[in-house]
């Protein structure tokens, strides 16, 4: 047989491996492998100056920060320059950055480059912050943060669904919000921030598209089946984000974690692993808080959009948690359209959210999905991009005031609960 010959009966035979993998799921670990050997060139290597400034909490939000970035191979050192803005320049301080290596051989253009993690601690509650980051290879442009209040202050926060698809319009999404609403403390995802999360270009598209946000407000996101990608582990997005680690140990560092924000619980969940597991840490954070307001953030929706999509599991498994510790709202994604339920308890309807959950699902990129016209659909967008601004006032009444828009501003969806 001749070499040409032997080439073509190769190309056929992984040709057949793939379509055999498609059809039937086999070996995922295998065919991801296979599909993924082109090269993927990055729209946005890296350089000898810092870049992808993302701030995220991988401690107590309110005395600590955690800031990333990365450089190319050229740079072997990184700090953290920062002081209190009503201190002024005078109270500066630098913190070392810890440096690992990030590699993808598949991002011909820059396989390989330097991301830096510093964590700042013995901070003051409710002050912000100028900082800046860099080494040898040059400095970035001052930033700022803004720590985590004492007591019980107002506050708002921005909650998106799936970015996946279309990343540079969900980067102008992201900037509308910002503008809109200025003063959002953070920035929550609800899981498959990229469309295969083992690829560095896409998660250098994320961060291109999130610079001038998530570098003032910390990113808090949720893990999606795509940023596992068909892989056992979500790798590259626990090799570039320092997040928490205390949640179930039995699920991996990192995967789910909780936090308090005023008078507000946040629980990040793993909808890609154990539910049972989660379950059981999920309720000793709600049994153990005294936080007013509970909000609990995850990827597979409990009520989704569309009747094929059902996520039974979570909805019996964490739903009845849900109902037993009253958490009010249930962030989600996956379904690429927008669904909002009345107050569910037990898996009914129930006439106040004072007694049940309100399920959310929401989508910011540009993957959209039709919807279907189902009995636990409150309200429901198809073909609908949008970001939710979730305001939380502690003056007077308790009141929490839920929005939903879309990039040009119209609002679609509005909820009001007051406590």
């Amino acid at each position: 047989m001749n070499h040409k010959k032997l080439f073509r009966h190769l190309v056929y035979l992984v040709s057949m491996l793939l379509v055999v993998g498609a059809l039937y799921g086999l070996s995922d670990v295998l065919y991801a492998q296979m599909a993924d050997t082109g090269a993927r060139p990055t729209a946005f290597p890296s350089s000898p100056r810092p870049d992808q400034i993302c701030l995220t909490w991988s401690a107590d939000p309110q005395r600590t920060q955690t800031v990333q970035w990365r450089s190319s191979t050229e740079t072997t050192a990184g700090e953290v320059a920062f002081y209190p803005v009503e201190e002024g320049q005078e109270a500066q301080q630098q913190v070392q950055a810890i440096r690992t290596v990030l590699k993808d051989a598949g991002v011909v253009n820059d396989p390989t480059n330097h991301r830096y993690t510093a964590v700042l601690e013995g901070l003051s509650p409710g002050t912000r912050y100028n900082y800046c980051v860099g080494g040898e290879g040059g400095w970035s442009d001052w930033s700022e943060f803004v720590t985590a209040p004492e007591g019980t202050p107002s506050f708002s926060f921005v909650y998106m669904g799936d970015p996946q698809v279309g990343l540079d319009f969900w980067g102008e999404l992201l900037h509308s919000a910002f503008e809109r609403h200025p003063d959002a403390a953070f920035y929550t995802v609800a899981g498959d921030n990229v469309n295969r999360g083992h690829h560095r270009n896409e998660w250098d598209e994320l961060f291109q598209a999130a610079a001038g946000v998530f570098d003032r407000r910390p990113y808090v996101p949720a893990l999606g089946n795509h940023d596992y990608s068909r892989q056992r582990k979500p790798q590259m997005y626990l090799d570039l984000l320092a997040l928490p680690e205390d949640g179930p140990v039995r699920i991996g560092p990192e995967h789910a974690y909780a936090f308090h924000y005023s008078n507000a619980l946040f629980v990040v969940l793993d909808s890609n692993a154990s539910i049972r597991i989660q379950g059981l840490w999920l309720e000793e954070q709600l049994k153990n808080t005294d936080a007013l307001w509970k909000f609990v953030i995850f990827h597979h929706p409990a009520y989704s959009s569309k009747a094929n999509r059902d996520n039974k599991a979570i909805r019996e498994g964490w739903g009845a948690i849900f109902d037993a510790y009253h958490v009010d709202l249930a962030l989600q994604g996956h379904d690429h359209g927008y669904l909002r339920t009345p107050p569910m308890y037990d898996g009914k309807k129930v006439d106040s959210p004072a007694e049940g959950t309100i399920y959310i699902v929401s989508v910011s990129g540009t993957k959209l999905y039709d919807v279907a016209d189902l009995p636990h659909g409150e309200k429901i967008l198809g073909k609908t991009s949008t970001y939710q601004h979730i305001d939380i006032r502690t003056e007077g009444e308790n009141t929490l005031i839920y929005r939903a828009y879309t990039i040009e501003g119209e609002v679609v969806d509005e909820v009001i609960i007051t406590k």
